[in-house]
């Protein structure tokens, strides 16, 4: 098995490629330019984590992909670029995976449509799975939804609490994970334990992604990222190494009075720099590190096989590179 990624699972190159298609063919319909708005993202390719977790956890049953376990890979990563569609339009974002944004190329109504579209899409692809997946996936969105309102309640927000933070990201990011997981699980045909074990893998990782993703809108480069760096900031959603920030006493109090509005650019860099300075960063990893052992004690439930295996070193893989982006703010210059 190869992977194009350090941070993918060992998924063969094949079981890619048919991913691929069967993505591409979930999007394509009479319409021409919805086919156009609607592939937008997927032509400009990403890291494909969530069908990926999908495909690994059906490897534990068997090291045939069933064509129902690529469509439940297809459905999760449907669920997930919509919510990028719709995100972008929120943050009035220009640039996502280093292409324009959908919003930004053929305006919000028409991403917000086609967000809509792709949603519809894995309701449709889930509903031929079967009424547990199909329940399963409505169920996830209504906690992604859950966690969309409560970061929007919650912007420019100070005082909000970590508790808040943790919940939010856990239905945002953690429980699509955990759902990619837990249908590549019933795809194959798993136990029951083993498919509540993956389900757990799939919840902590998710904390410990998006953990990093945090990190690295204070920490990184546009060109790192793909778009503009510190979006969360911008847009007054305050996350845990910001949170971390505002308690030390070194760079606290001068960033409380940069937060809680809307930020000017130079405003916003400044806000960067003190975070990255902080003794937030350390504390996001730590806290990313933490969930990264649950992960990986769910990992090794599901027995001592290679793709277990593989399970319980990518939880450490991601919140490693955490470490290392870190280290860069961290280093003495």
């Amino acid at each position: 098995m190869s992977s194009p990624d350090p941070f993918d699972l060992p998924i063969r190159e094949h079981d890619l490629a048919r991913l691929e298609l069967s993505l591409r063919d979930s999007v394509r319909g009479d319409d021409a330019f919805l086919n156009e708005v609607a592939s937008h993202l997927i032509q400009a390719g990403g890291k494909r984590l969530r069908p990926a977790l999908t495909i690994a956890a059906a490897y534990l049953q068997d090291d045939e992909v069933t064509e129902d376990t690529l469509l439940g890979g297809v459905s999760v990563e449907l669920v997930h670029l919509a919510s990028l569609y719709h995100d972008d339009v929120m943050d009035e974002a220009t640039r996502r995976r280093s292409v324009e944004s959908v919003n930004a190329r053929w305006g919000n109504l028409v991403a917000i449509v086609a967000g809509d579209f792709l949603l519809a899409r894995a309701a449709e692809i889930a509903a031929g799975l079967g009424t547990e997946i199909a329940g399963l996936l409505a169920a996830t969105l209504a906690r992604l939804c859950q966690g969309q309102v409560a970061e929007v309640r919650a912007a420019f927000q100070i005082e909000r609490d970590e508790a808040d933070y943790l919940r939010g990201i856990s239905d945002k990011t953690a429980a699509l994970m955990s759902t990619a997981c837990r249908i590549g699980a019933l795809t194959a045909g798993l136990d029951r334990t083993q498919i509540d074990n993956l389900s757990a893998f799939g919840e902590a990782f998710g904390m410990v992604f998006q953990i990093r993703d945090d990190v690295l809108d204070v920490v990184a480069t546009e060109s790192e990222l793909g778009k503009a760096p510190g979006q969360d900031l911008a847009e007054g959603i305050y996350t845990l190494p910001v949170q971390r920030a505002l308690l030390d006493p070194g760079v606290g109090p001068r960033l409380r009075d940069l937060l809680g509005h809307p930020l000017s650019h130079a405003e916003r860099e400044e806000a960067r720099a003190l975070v990255a300075l902080s003794p937030g960063i350390a504390a996001a990893y730590e806290v990313a590190q933490d969930y990264a052992k649950t992960a990986a004690a769910a990992a090794m439930r599901l027995g001592e096989g290679t793709i277990a295996k593989a399970f319980v070193e990518f939880a450490y893989n991601v919140v490693e590179d955490l470490e290392r982006s870190a280290a860069k703010v961290l280093a003495p210059s």
